[in-house]
């Protein structure tokens, strides 16, 4: 596969993720679980926008995009979708935004961009590697 076709298939992907998690973190509920400043709720919220920001680095890798425009870009749209999908659950019966729920959300984006740090190889191509 070419590298736009990957590139494109990679953000097709990420994009789809993105919006399975925005319709299940809008799902209507019925009982809201304790808010606790390390629940599970927390985990989950924690790894589900690490695995957002690594699907949108992984896109962007793919596209052939300068590193800077791959951290920016993907720092930019998980934050975005991290503070839309809380502000909107304020409309959903039976949810309310919780800051801490945030806060976990930019923790998973952190580590993530972390791990890109830590790790740029395995998430960013050099330029001798772009096709």
């Amino acid at each position: 596969m070419n590298p736009e076709r990957r590139s494109f298939f990679y953000f097709l992907c990420t994009a789809l993720y993105a919006a399975v998690l925005l319709i299940v973190l809008l799902l209507p509920s019925e009982s809201m679980p304790e808010h606790k400043v390390f629940s599970a709720d927390k985990i989950w919220h924690l790894l589900s926008y690490f695995l957002l920001t690594l699907g949108l680095m992984f896109s962007f890798r793919e596209g052939g995009w300068k590193r800077g425009y791959n951290r920016r870009w993907s720092l930019v749209i998980a934050l975005a979708h991290a503070g839309i999908s809380e502000v909107l659950q304020i409309f959903s019966p039976g949810r309310s935004a919780d800051l801490g729920d945030w806060i976990a959300n930019c923790a998973g984006i952190g580590i993530a961009l972390l791990a890109l740090r830590f790790f740029p190889d395995f998430f960013e191509k050099s330029a001798s590697r772009r096709q």
